[in-house]
């Protein structure tokens, strides 16, 4: 009899037990977004990134009451300058776009209110270090290369020229992984050589096909320009051709 007593109390105390877990395990979710994009300040135009590792946009928690040391949260960007996340607690954040082949100041940043179960949009415009405009006929790159009046500090160090065989072009990628290849060409500009004596300037870069060890058909292209500031490029868009 004491058993079966015993035992009804435990069955009754069970169903308290687990409502108490409950209430502690019920930790609150972050369930805010916020989307945007990248543009050329001057143009309007979407910005050519590399992905991953074109830059990002950075959300800094902005209650100096509720969080004395804020936190960072870092959104990589896409190929195209856009960058979304729904993975933000609800709140005031100050944003703004860093890492990147382009200037923006951080006084610049934007104030983002993100409430829960919205997401909200917020955008940016920036200007990149230099705009690359392209085109392929065979093994010949023809391109030009600009500098937005708003870059005073940067100098051109390098510039790179790339193929492959699928439409992700950057100089992480390759065209044949199973055997020796190049695919990239750097040109190493020198210390001395201005930047005034390249931008503005139509110039051509041709390379022999056979060093690429691929059959002749159809190829995704792309110019790639670094300057001294950022070990990053900014690209022209990527060119589909055939190589005859």
């Amino acid at each position: 009899m004491k058993t079966r007593q015993l035992l009804g109390i435990l069955s009754s105390l069970l169903p308290i037990a687990l409502c108490g877990c409950a209430k502690w395990d019920n930790f609150v979710q972050p369930e805010s977004g916020v989307y945007g994009k990248l543009t050329d300040a001057e143009n309007g135009q979407p910005l050519q990134l590399r992905q991953p590792g074109g830059g990002t946009v950075r959300f800094i928690q902005w209650d100096n009451v509720k969080y004395p040391n804020p936190g960072t949260t870092d959104i990589e960007l896409k190929a195209n300058g856009e960058f979304s996340s729904t993975q933000f607690f609800a709140g005031t954040y100050k944003a703004l776009p860093r890492d990147g082949a382009f200037l923006y100041q951080p006084a610049d940043s934007a104030t983002v209110a993100l409430t829960n179960g919205n997401k909200t949009e917020v955008n940016f415009k920036v200007t990149p270090f230099y705009r690359v405009s392209a085109s392929v006929s065979d093994s010949t790159f023809t391109y030009t290369i600009t500098k937005p009046a708003a870059n005073t500090s940067t100098k051109i160090s390098q510039i790179i020229f790339m193929i492959n065989d699928y439409a992700i072009v950057d100089e992480s990628v390759s065209s044949n992984t199973s055997g020796y290849f190049i695919n990239l060409w750097r040109q190493d500009i020198p210390s001395a050589t201005t930047d005034a004596s390249i931008v503005g300037i139509p110039r051509t870069f041709t390379f022999r096909w056979a060093e690429t060890h691929l059959p002749k058909g159809d190829y995704y292209f792309r110019v790639g320009v670094r300057t001294t500031a950022v070990a990053k490029y900014n690209y022209s868009p990527v060119i589909k051709a055939n190589v005859r």
